[in-house]
């Protein structure tokens, strides 16, 4: 499958420097965007391009293609002897070389200055300063369409510049060694973590494997701002921030390639717990946003990550339980606006699930997805508490979980279905969301007849089932719409959690129908937020983390967790 930078960004591990078409004023790229040099170290929607990259001849605009592998990007002229190439030195530092060819960079927004001879500092984001100077050969200022530009000119003799992202400094660092040298370094450490990932993977998904480790390494940041941590970003097109759910997935994910990477993405969020325990919706480099939150299903993955990792220890154990504890306080005490013992959400975006059907009637539901969370969080702490040492802490959350439960059936399941609550009234919510059978995942905790109701028409195609996965919305739901996000697309982390869920009742052949599914539909198709919910093509961000770290966790399957 033929990379191309509307698709998947150009970085490497570490980097807030990416090489991106940007689609201006939506999601994802767009291929007669143009090329651009960004710098993604600022705030959400930031506009992130710094430098758009053209190819000339004699002041004449060339036609040229990109090739575009996880170390090094060519721009090549087409039909013609003009080449650049692109490779980071560093997180920091890119260097770019011209040969039988001028490229020319021009300045997106602001001013440029210059810092020494041939060297200019310009603007990078809302975080910080980009500086461009010659390493060899020509480098020109001028201006191009009423804009600053610089022209690298390689037509006679090869030219190269460096561009080095800095927070305030001025100068850019020397060369070390060739470009080739450059592009030979990350080679090598995209290597190590594609032969980690593709350990006892079956032939078959061998290259999927590959695949999915290049791209966590290419969108893997260094501390920054507000970044206290190496982590794993959404993604360096779209969406350059940290969501405090998608962390979880990263941290699986990522816990067979790198364990320190892996726990670093789970703390991640909880470096900016608040007092009342809360974490935030999103951060970025340079903001942290506090609108809504994510749902509570970290619990949940602890539980993953200690049963499928042996590095998760004791150490880890005792870090992270209080910070769950408070998370999980702030649910019960803090989001139970109406005191009926139920949690609720404030608003749809705190399910995770934007816009599904259930939320049409109004968003400040107490719904079973939330309870069934914290049910299992509850159960992961009187786990934790017990291995701590901790009893009378395990005693009550042991209580708790099952208080929870008996709630949970008693208000959500009628003895037909599962149904959501609006807040205060108590009205009766229905939809065909997926998302009201989530409490698949507490397996023989629920009465058979609830386990019934959430598996019928599960894997039935006229129905959820695509042979991609599990559409949002059913197919014969009047809501359904394939492309409406929450509302029938099949999503990469709802196939994980339903794998799960099978695999919690027993149904491993049918858990294997939908995991195999999806994966053999992503070797084929590529990585995408998310799929279309009748023909399958891929929507929107195409270089998204979950996408690849589901796909790693649903690479190894593991024993379900215990109850």
């Amino acid at each position: 499958m033929q990379k191309t930078l509307h698709r998947v960004p150009f970085s490497c591990r570490g980097s807030w420097i990416s090489f991106f078409r940007k689609n201006p004023g939506l999601s994802g790229g767009h291929p007669a965007a143009p090329l651009s040099l960004r710098v993604i170290a600022g705030v959400l929607w930031e506009r992130a391009e710094i430098l758009d990259l053209d190819l000339e001849r004699e002041g004449r605009a060339l036609a040229w293609c990109e090739e575009l592998a996880p170390e090094i990007l060519r721009l090549r002229e087409i039909g013609g002897p003009g080449l650049v190439s692109i490779a980071f030195q560093d997180p920091e530092t890119v260097r770019l070389r011209a040969e039988n060819v001028t490229l020319r960079l021009d300045v997106q927004e602001g001013d440029i200055s210059p810092t020494g001879s041939a060297s200019w500092r310009l603007k990078g984001g809302s975080h910080g300063w980009l500086v461009v100077r010659a390493a060899e050969g020509a480098l020109e200022k001028g201006r191009f369409a009423e804009r600053h530009a610089l022209w690298l000119r390689g037509e006679s003799v090869p030219a190269e510049l460096v561009v080095h992202r800095t927070t305030a400094g001025s100068s850019a660092p020397e060369p070390r060694g060739t470009l080739s040298d450059c592009a030979a370094a990350r080679r090598a450490e995209i290597d190590r973590w594609r032969t980690v990932a593709a350990k006892q993977v079956p032939r078959e998904f061998a290259d999927l494997a590959a695949r999915e480790a290049a791209n966590l390494w290419n969108i893997t940041v260094s501390p920054l701002g507000c970044f206290r941590r190496e982590s794993t970003l959404v993604s360096k097109g779209t969406l350059v921030g940290l969501w405090s759910w998608d962390h979880c997935w990263h941290s699986l994910g990522t816990a067979g390639l790198d364990d320190k990477l892996s726990w670093g993405n789970f703390l991640a969020p909880f470096d900016h717990q608040d007092a009342s325990g809360a974490l935030p919706d999103v951060f970025c480099a340079n903001q942290v946003y506090w609108g809504n939150v994510k749902p509570p299903v970290h619990g949940w993955m602890l539980g993953l990550l200690e049963t499928r990792h042996d590095w998760f220890g004791e150490s880890h154990r005792a870090r992270i339980y209080e910070p769950i504890a408070r998370l999980t306080r702030f649910w019960l005490r803090e989001r139970d606006n109406d005191g009926d013992g139920l949690p609720n959400y404030l608003r749809a975006t705190d399910s995770g699930w934007d816009n599904a059907t259930l939320f049409d009637s109004g968003s400040s539901l107490a719904t079973p997805d939330l309870a069934t969370w914290l049910v299992l969080q509850q159960e992961w702490l009187a786990r934790a508490a017990a291995k701590l040492g901790r009893d009378d802490e395990a005693a009550v959350w042991t209580a708790g979980a099952r208080n929870l439960l008996r709630l949970l059936l008693e208000r959500f399941w009628t003895g037909e279905r599962f149904v959501a609550r609006q807040n205060g009234t108590q009205e009766e919510i229905r939809s065909d969301s997926l998302l009201l059978r989530i409490p698949l995942l507490l397996g023989d905790r629920l009465p058979e007849a609830a386990r019934r109701w959430c598996l019928d028409g599960l894997l039935d195609p006229a129905r959820y089932l695509a042979p991609w996965g599990l559409r949002s919305e059913p197919a014969d739901s009047p809501k359904f719409n394939p492309d409406g996000y929450w509302r029938g697309a099949v999503w990469p982390v709802t196939n994980f959690i339903f794998v799960e869920a099978l695999r919690a009742n027993g149904l491993a052949a049918e858990a294997d129908q939908l995991r195999l599914g999806y994966l053999r539909h992503l070797a084929a198709t590529g990585n995408h937020e998310n799929y279309h919910g009748l023909d399958g093509r891929g929507l929107r961000d195409a270089g998204i983390a979950w996408t690849s770290t589901c796909a790693l966790a649903l690479l190894h399957p593991a024993p379900a967790l215990e109850g």
